[in-house]
């Protein structure tokens, strides 16, 4: 039986997901604002991945008010066979383990309604960024014969894993837009979600999936647990889930991406990212903007911003920046700057 004594860890004072930030985390709500501003009054044109993202922006940048709405789609990519010994039937959770994506909030919430005795087999994908922290905590709630840790999954096989869940579960405390929304809504399954950041811009409550509020372990239980029970729910969301992916495209976002940096046909984009070698999430934006440029007729190359050396080479006709939160781009901006170069800047 869970001990629904026990708080979610991002809720104990100096909980294990608690750690001490790194100084990127340490930057302004998520942005570098000295840095970005700088690069948006040197940038051509600026576009976003979401409302929420430029009026975050915007609430510290105001040059980040200009920036046009762009949402990327999930990238086409072919499933692999999921891992083996997985239950018949169970709800997927696609995340690292990060305070943010909340995912101690979504085990509280399976203690719960497993203390209503109510047994749902709950699979985790990703990376763990708690040092072993949340698995500490299933089994302190006596949930390890339900949850299943995967850790990090390659991207065809969590495809497939996509493809034999019931619906995903996306619990974060904050998020930009929520890329693997876009990906289990395109394989076709519904989304139980916190409703934070871009997300609602994607699912829409009662047609694509559900949405609670967020830090509320209790209405998430009560969303999984009502999906879980109601076949004809889940099929009827499944399939506006599938109908609304096809609204939002990598190729169609790169492609105007392309458009605003002016590039002629066959011409040779830079694409920049931040990259710290092991950012799953930066390597994700380089590989989908790179093949989203070429479907849109250009000829990109990744000129990944770790250092400048790389970029100093580059001779490109145009620059694209992805600049994900939590980056430092100060010496970015500088890098432009003393180059007279005007690049498009995607904030995501």
């Amino acid at each position: 039986m869970g001990q629904v004594g026990v708080g979610p860890l991002g809720a104990l004072p100096g909980g294990a997901l608690r750690r001490r930030p790194t100084p990127a985390e340490l930057l302004l709500e998520g942005w570098d604002v000295a840095g970005t501003r700088a690069l948006l009054r040197l940038a051509r044109a600026s576009a976003a991945n979401s409302r929420w993202t430029r009026d975050d922006a915007a609430a510290r940048i105001p040059e980040a008010r200009a920036a046009r709405v762009l949402y990327y789609g999930a990238p086409a990519a072919e499933p692999a066979a999921p891992p083996r010994g997985l239950p018949p039937r169970f709800v997927l959770c696609a995340s690292r383990y990060a305070e943010y994506k909340g995912v101690d909030l979504l085990v509280f919430a399976w203690s719960l309604l497993e203390a209503q005795g109510l047994r749902i087999p709950l699979v985790l994908a990703g990376q763990d960024h708690s040092r072993g922290a949340l698995g500490r905590f299933v089994r302190r709630l006596g949930l390890e014969g339900l949850v299943t840790q995967l850790g990090r999954v390659p991207h065809a096989a969590l495809q497939g894993l996509m493809r034999r869940a019931e619906f995903l579960v996306l619990p974060s405390r904050r998020d930009s837009l929520g890329g693997v929304v876009l990906e289990a809504m395109a394989a076709g399954r519904p989304v139980v979600a916190a409703r934070v950041g871009g997300v609602p811009e994607l699912v829409r409550h009662g047609r694509e999936g559900l949405l609670v509020a967020p830090n509320d372990p209790a209405a998430l239980a009560r969303a999984a647990s009502t999906l879980w029970e109601d076949a004809p729910r889940r099929r009827r969301l499944a399939a506006g889930a599938e109908r609304r992916s096809r609204n939002f495209s990598w190729a169609r976002a790169a492609a105007e991406l392309n458009g605003l940096a002016g590039t002629r046909p066959g011409g040779r984009v830079a694409v920049v990212v931040w990259d710290e070698g092991s950012d799953q999430t930066a390597r994700a934006y380089r590989a989908n903007a790179l093949a989203g440029l070429r479907a849109a007729g250009a000829r990109p190359y990744c000129a990944d911003w770790n250092g400048l050396g790389r970029l100093e080479r580059a001779k490109p006709e145009a620059w694209v920046v992805l600049l994900l939160r939590y980056r430092r781009v100060r010496r970015l901006a500088r890098f432009f700057k003393a180059r007279g170069l005007r690049p498009v800047v995607y904030l995501c």
